[in-house]
């Protein structure tokens, strides 16, 4: 599978107005409710039982914020255990893939953006926040986890939307994560460019959050928010797995320039068309 995203050059005061046009209303996959993009992940496909299984992702974009919501069965502080090195198994960190390339691709080109937004977990990030020129690793060797995609599924949990609604078939998982490479799901390597807010589920039902509505609302369900402009824009596939690999979602989203970044290409454009039109003048 290619994630193909289209990058736009803005080359007359035309081509920016009608840039600005189509990205103020691009939609990308994903199912829309109350102002949030949902994917709706597979129930039961959480090896290990409903304390590893993930039900849902969802985003909202503001004029200059990013929400995050997550739902489940794992806490966002993890699971006790023996099972793991550190005596938790938690969330993974989450991914923002703007390339087009697929996850390994843009991960061994540090090209990603991470998150991380659980402080139990084993990431190679100091500190929670937000980070650019991300490189992944996996943790699941340490957490008593699956080595790969296809060991994963061979156990007996493959399911449809097994990754969401946006990655829905196996096929799909292995073109875009890889079939027998490791789960790579915490960062490795990347530049901290800002902080995270943390938001309560009540938080989040405030600002119109229902997976309710998809008969999804797990036993815990929480997010974050972050500044806009600590990431990239355009077309997006964000992702993350659990620390043991049991289970994982994606979500196929678009982030919108803010308005000034907007009116910047605008003017951009203009600038250009009457450059051109001053020279042809001067001819």
């Amino acid at each position: 599978m290619k994630f193909n995203y289209t990058k736009t050059l803005v080359g007359s005061a035309i081509a920016a107005t009608c840039m600005i046009a189509a990205t103020a209303t691009t939609a990308t996959a994903g199912q829309f409710h109350n102002g949030w993009n949902y994917a709706i992940d597979a129930i039961g496909d959480g090896s290990g039982g409903a304390q590893y299984d993930i039900y849902g992702m969802a985003t909202m974009e503001t004029s200059d914020t990013i929400w995050v919501a997550l739902t489940g069965g794992t806490p966002l502080a993890g699971v006790n255990t023996r099972d793991a090195r550190s005596g938790v198994i938690g969330w993974g960190d989450l991914f923002f893939n703007f390339t087009g390339d697929d996850f390994l691709t843009a991960s061994q080109n540090n090209a990603l953006f991470g998150v991380r937004f659980a402080e139990t977990n084993d990431s190679g990030a100091s500190q929670l926040g937000v980070y650019s020129d991300v490189r992944a690793q996996s943790v699941t060797s340490i957490n008593n986890g699956y080595n790969s995609l296809q060991h994963y599924y061979n156990s007996g949990y493959y399911r449809e939307n097994t990754m969401g609604t946006d990655i829905a078939t196996r096929q799909e998982a292995y073109d875009y994560f890889g079939q027998r490479t490791s789960i790579d799901n915490v960062i490795a390597s990347g530049n901290l460019v800002g902080g995270i807010n943390m938001h309560s589920q009540q938080e989040l039902l405030n600002a119109g959050l229902d997976f309710a509505n998809f008969n999804r609302a797990g036993t815990h369900t929480f997010g974050f928010s972050f500044d806009k402009s600590l990431i990239g824009s355009g077309d997006y596939l964000a992702s993350l797995f659990l620390e043991c690999g049991n289970d994982g979602v994606a979500l196929a989203g678009a982030s919108v320039p803010e308005p000034g970044t907007l009116a910047g290409l605008a003017l951009l454009g203009v600038t250009f068309m009457g450059s051109k039109v001053r020279k042809g003048q001067k001819a």
